[in-house]
């Protein structure tokens, strides 16, 4: 009978916490970027203002970072994207927590300049450092695509 409830107990508890087969719940797009050896992929589109911006997704479609701002012409917008892909060892990852005490990250290149940005907050310390983490890995082997512009 104990047996039967605490197995029920689990079961419930994987389904309220969204188990999906990774060894820890984990928030926004991590837990795709974690999964199995997904890949990432990079878009670049053109937003509302006409400017050509970035940003790395998870196979769930959702956003894990942005550019840290607009260009001009596509090709700088690529540029970007081929030092996230190219140069990522050489740019330093920054911690901090934002108004609602939710954990983000920037990323800095040497200058000093933020480059990316978390797409979104992670309620502990310990989930923005897994996405860092699965960004360092999944972020050089990930494919860009370009958006059509709507």
């Amino acid at each position: 009978m104990t047996h039967r409830m605490l197995l029920g107990l689990g079961t419930v508890m994987a389904l309220w916490l969204g188990w999906s087969g990774a060894p820890a719940p984990y928030s926004g797009g991590l837990a795709a970027a974690h999964a199995g050896g997904d890949k990432l992929k990079f878009e670049i589109y053109q937003d509302a203002a006409k400017e050509y911006r970035w940003r790395l997704k998870g196979t769930d479609d959702k956003v894990l970072a942005t550019a840290g701002q607009g260009f001009v012409a596509k090709a700088d917008c690529r540029k970007s994207v081929d030092r996230m892909i190219n140069n990522l060892d050489k740019q330093t990852f920054e911690v901090y927590q934002d108004k609602g005490k939710d954990y983000r990250w920037r990323l800095k290149a040497t200058n000093g300049q933020v480059v990316a940005a978390s797409g979104g907050s992670y309620p502990t310390k310990a989930d923005c450092d897994k996405a860092i983490d699965a960004i360092k890995t999944g972020a050089p082997k990930a494919e860009v695509s370009e958006l059509k512009a709507k």
